[in-house]
């Protein structure tokens, strides 16, 4: 048998075909790829950026508990030595020295305490206790605690309430570590003559606490994100007053943490007023 040898031709414009279909799968392909690539070094980059950023903040919230302890601390050895080696002078001095270590001593267990707060929040260790809380007696608690640092001359802060206030339920230690943080730093932001005033009253459904003084009040956008963590509109203004951007953020967590909400509001120059709106239980309304 004779075979004849044949050979199978394509027409032209199939073998085009095909090669146009290769190029485009080719091209999806490394367009694919390249997109591929891109997101991944994007999501790379941001996570490096993340990491980095974490890294700053940590090295500066270590440096900026150093210092904040260290100042205390040395005013305090200061005063000590002072007043051990009799260089006091007169009673009247004495006295005096000693009220300096008393506020600097209050100022460094108070630093410490948002440290430790901040520390549990951060690991959710942070357990609330719901009780009935005697707003009140809460607020004259605060007011109080705080009036030695308002001693001086043209300083003061006052407490005007009504006559009734209902009771919260809630954690009162908790809740008075929030106002502690809210009139450490209404004293913090004013000038040499500060007033501060802390007023009360029941408004839809809520208990309004306002904490107003007559400091250095809040820039544009600074209301929104004053209570944010580590937040410091004037790195200056706060190095000069003391803190590191966490008190504000432990009263935002409390309130909220009681189903309430942290607020602020004022203007640069005139001036600002915080606002805690705490809800009323039901029975505490009627």
């Amino acid at each position: 048998l004779l075979f004849r040898e044949s050979a199978v031709v394509f027409p032209g414009p199939l073998l085009e075909t095909n090669g146009i279909g290769r190029s485009m799968t080719y091209a999806w392909v490394s367009i694919l790829v390249l997109v591929a690539t891109s997101c991944l070094a994007l999501v790379l980059g941001y996570f490096v950026f993340r990491q980095l950023r974490l890294a700053g903040l940590k090295n500066e919230l270590i440096s900026v508990i150093a210092h904040e302890l260290k100042t205390p601390l040395a005013s305090m050895r200061l005063l000590v030595d002072t007043l051990r080696e009799g260089r006091a002078g007169a009673p009247e001095q004495q006295t005096e020295y000693l009220d300096l270590i008393a506020r600097e001593n209050l100022r460094l267990s108070h630093l410490v305490e948002n440290f430790l707060t901040f520390s549990r929040l951060e690991q959710g260790r942070t357990l609330f206790v719901n009780e009935a809380v005697d707003v009140a007696k809460l607020l004259q608690d605060a007011v109080a605690l705080v009036a030695q640092r308002f001693a001086g001359e043209h300083q003061q802060v006052t407490l005007d309430l009504p006559e009734v206030l209902p009771a919260l339920q809630g954690d009162r230690d908790a809740l008075l570590t929030a106002l502690l943080n809210l009139l450490d730093n209404a004293w913090k932001f004013t000038g040499e003559e500060k007033h501060v005033r802390v007023t009360a009253c029941v408004e839809g459904g809520y208990l309004r606490i306002d904490v107003t003084d007559n400091g250095i009040g809040l820039g544009p956008g600074a209301a929104a994100r004053v209570f944010d963590r580590f937040y410091q509109e004037d790195r200056r203004l706060t190095h000069h007053a003391g803190g590191c951007g966490l008190g504000l953020s432990i009263v935002r967590f409390i309130v909220e943490a009681h189903c309430g909400k942290a607020s602020a509001e004022g203007r640069k120059g005139t001036g600002s007023t915080f606002t805690m709106h705490l809800p009323v239980p039901e029975e505490s309304q009627a």
